[in-house]
């Protein structure tokens, strides 16, 4: 009796401890994917260019997209994103950094003449994406050819003879649904034939067991792909067989498990039907089934009977568009089967309308666009987009290639490369392309996380931290013995056209100092000071200090082509084309040149009266005071060697001594100020040893205020000596004083102006032909509920045929928008 007890009470213990293994692994689970798609939500990056190749001495217009990748909204992290534009050597030939607090962000590339025709791989990226590898950045293959080659066929692809290629061996892939097949339980499996020259070739085939018997047979379609579906015998292995010309070939299938799990699933319009088996003693007591759409989970299932199978009805109409990753769980908390179906939800649907004023229009003629976002409800769907026009007989359109929609709802969240993924979001898309985008799904694993990786990694720090802005940093240590890292008080000054100053901060023990984060574009000089105690001290001994800058040594992560956009746009025929278009092109603008060249040179001759008031307005804009200085030395548009040569300490101070009577230093002393003067660098006060290293080559002009005008900046009864530098110039010297360094900072980069001529105030006659491949590239086209539509105008050029209108975006909500249009110039 004793003996019955202490069973019954060890397996009251072991199932308490199997149930409470199953609750903490749904536990597990749930707070995981809540942390994924609350906290640690990956970023995801679009970028649309304005044709998908160029010539050399051409231009690359882009708009990017930053969006939250589990929403697709706006992303809430990074407001920095670096775009490279990489050769066929995997060697970064420019680079741009931009900053952006909405949705997107507009740039350009200028192409070098010089560069050599090839294709090329546009990347975007933020700092807070390397955190996962680069084939997580957004990744684009763009052709540059040279208009001079009209012949150059080597970036063309070309169909050899068909009977050799017609030869070459398929590589089949087999995907059984849900990851496996198990004995005696039927099981479909997915086949991809991964050449490319099979995309468009249809094989048939038969599959057969170990005893030569036939079991199932399939055919591929479109793409390479097909399915079959069978149930596997026990100790049995089996086969596919394929004839081509002439010649078998055999394939073994992947070995069926003796025991295990399958998930199948029927993707119906509205609703998709789920089926878990199992053929293990418990059946499926203890699993747990898991349904997540990009990491936000939508369903689960612990199921708490011994059942061999059950049956889910889940319904996809409050689902958004996309990739949704089902997974079962077996008790122990191990993934054992997965699937991917895709949702394709007509709720779900953005509109962009496009309204023109004519279907044909003229050369050299106004066009004029009215462009809208609504949802399927003709409800104002508020959206950011941009759209570009292109000649069509140069660039073509085709309708498989990849845009923002394929991108953020496809190719974003599945390994490998999907082929003409513009094909599945067809408008006349039906019953077949749904069965392929099946197909797809079975054949591609969900990439952006592992359940290993994501249930069981450490919590740690990211390497890479979410960018906001550009931080200037760097470490302060002792000049002298021992050369130590030493804390110091540190401050950063912006030596721009006006200038200011960060508050006084403390290096921290490890001599590190970081000031911002910081917007600005362009590149701006500045000037890091340090003292060992504070800058209230005079001791020389407290400029002992030695400040080295973080450079901004920023190294690119490698290349990873594995999930690049291929740009199969256009056969050998249109890119010909292109080229001649191009050759034409470059012939007018070098015959306008030379036009240009015979022109008679004109001379303007401008009153030196007109000039001085030009140059005097300018000063005094700068100048706070205006122009009420006392006395006002132009050092910028004087030769130096008029003032004589001041090669002194300071050479301001000689310069104003020489130039100002009375102006002597010592003869200014006054009993409350110790220097008697007070001195402004680009209007902002600051130390004596701010302007003592300073050349006169670098200064603009230098205004002397003495008492009572110089009450404006202080109350003493001193001189000040308001110093101004050129723009653009370097403000310090190499050989600095200690305590004090200056550099030039990086600035975030401004797109140029995309440039579109205006017909109706310029003159016909005197324009050189126009000619352009890219009639029009709008960048920043906004839609909200306040305003609902954009009125966007623009000129034809002289080329007659017909043109593409394509505009991408995405709404505020996260619906990836996409559309066409045409008109032609007659």
């Amino acid at each position: 009796m004793k003996k019955a007890i202490s069973y019954f009470l060890i397996f009251i213990v072991l199932t308490s401890f199997a149930v409470l293994n199953r609750s903490l692994v749904a536990e597990l689970v749930e707070e995981k994917l809540k942390n994924y798609s609350e906290t640690e939500w990956p970023e995801k990056i679009y970028v649309q260019t304005d044709k998908p190749y160029y010539s050399l001495d051409d231009n690359i217009w882009f708009n990017g997209y930053l969006v939250n990748g589990v929403t697709h909204a706006k992303s809430t992290k990074s407001l920095v994103v670096y775009v490279e534009l990489i050769n066929d050597r995997d060697s970064i030939i420019d680079k741009k950094k931009f900053f952006t607090e909405d949705i997107s962000f507009s740039g350009d590339f200028k192409i070098d003449k010089n560069w050599e025709s090839g294709s090329y791989l546009l990347r975007a990226y933020t700092n807070y994406m390397r955190n996962n590898e680069p084939d997580y950045f957004f990744q684009k293959e763009l052709f540059i050819w040279s208009p001079d080659n009209t012949n150059d066929s080597s970036l063309t692809e070309t169909i050899g003879d068909p009977e050799v290629l017609i030869s070459e061996k398929p590589d089949l892939n087999f995907y059984p649904e849900g990851g496996h097949l198990v004995e005696n339980i039927r099981g479909k499996v997915a086949v991809k034939v991964k050449n490319d020259l099979y995309n468009k070739i249809n094989l048939s085939s038969f599959v057969t067991d170990s005893d030569n018997n036939v079991v199932s047979q399939f055919s591929t379609t479109e793409f390479g792909l097909g399915f079959f579906s069978f149930v596997p015998e026990p100790n049995k292995s089996y086969y596919a067989h394929v004839e081509v010309n002439g010649s078998e070939y055999k394939y073994p299938l992947p070995k069926a498990l003796p025991k295990g799990y399958t998930l199948n699933v029927t993707n119906n319009e509205g609703h998709f039907l789920v089926n878990v088996k199992s053929n293990i003693p418990l059946g499926l007591k203890g699993s747990y089934f898991v349904a997540h759409q990009r990491g936000h989970m939508i369903f689960k299932k612990l199921e708490s009977e011994a059942v061999n199978d059950y049956t889910l009805k889940l319904f996809t109409h409050e689902l958004k568009d996309g990739v949704v990753t089902l997974t079962l769980f077996d008790p122990n908390g191990n993934p054992v089967c997965e699937r991917l179906i895709f949702v394709d939800n007509i709720d779900n649907k953005g509109i962009i309308e496009i309204t023109k004023a004519k279907e044909k229009v003229g050369v050299r003629e106004k066009i004029a666009l009215n462009i809208s976002t609504k949802d399927v409800g003709g409800n104002t769907l508020p959206s950011q987009l941009s759209m570009s026009v292109r000649d069509m007989n140069a660039l073509p359109y085709n309708n498989r290639q990849d845009n923002i929609k394929t991108w953020l709802l496809l190719n974003s969240d599945l390994r490998g490369e999907v082929k003409d993924p513009g094909y599945f979001f067809t408008k006349d898309a039906d019953f077949r392309t749904r069965f392929l985008l099946d197909l797809v799904m079975m054949t591609h694993g969900w990439r952006r996380f592992t359940w290993q990786n994501l249930l069981h990694r450490e919590e740690a720090a990211d390497k890479f931290p979410i960018e906001k802005g550009i931080t200037i940093s760097g470490t302060t240590k002792l000049l002298k013995k021992p050369y130590t890292i030493t804390s110091a008080a540190t401050r950063l000054t912006f030596l721009g056209d006006i200038l200011s100053q960060e508050p006084v901060q403390k290096s921290n023990s490890q001599g590190k100092f970081s000031f911002g984060p910081f917007v600005f574009f362009d590149s701006i000089p500045m000037m890091i000071e340090s003292r060992l105690t504070d800058f209230q001290s005079k001791e020389l001994n407290d400029r002992n200090v030695e400040i080295l800058i973080d450079k901004d040594n920023y190294q690119s992560p490698g290349v990873n082509r594995s999930t690049v956009l291929k740009n199969k746009s256009a056969n050998e025929t249109q890119i010909a084309n292109f080229l001649k278009m191009s050759q034409y092109i470059n012939q007018i603008n070098a015959e306008y040149d030379k036009d240009v060249e015979r022109l008679e040179e004109v001379t303007v001759i401008a009153e030196r009266k007109s000039m001085l008031q030009e140059r005097q307005k300018e000063m005094d804009n700068r100048a706070l005071h205006g122009g009420s200085a006392n006395t006002r030395i132009d050092v910028e548009t004087r030769k130096l060697d008029e003032y004589g040569a001041f090669t002194g300490r300071n050479p301001i101070d000689a310069l104003v001594e020489v130039m100002v009577p009375g102006s002597n230093r010592m003869s200014s002393l006054s009993n409350d100020h110790p220097t008697g003067r007070m001195y402004l660098l680009n209007n902002m006060k600051v130390d004596v040893d701010a302007v003592e290293s300073i050349p006169l080559q670098m200064i603009s002009f230098i205004d002397v205020l003495k008492p009572p005008d110089a009450l404006m900046y202080t109350s003493q009864n001193i001189w000040v000596i308001a110093v101004y530098t050129r723009e653009g110039a370097r403000v310090f010297d190499e050989k600095r004083k200690p305590g004090i360094t200056d550099f030039k900072a990086k600035g975030f980069y401004t797109a140029k102006e995309f440039y579109a001529p205006d017909y109706s105030k310029e003159s016909h006659t005197v324009m050189k032909a126009d000619v352009r491949t890219t009639l029009h590239w709008e960048p920043n086209i906004r839609t909200t509920s306040q305003n609902p539509s954009k009125d966007i105008s623009f000129f034809t050029s002289d080329t007659k045929g017909d043109y593409i209108i394509e505009i991408e975006g995405i709404s505020d909500s996260g619906i990836p928008l996409h559309e066409i249009t045409t008109f032609s110039v007659q």
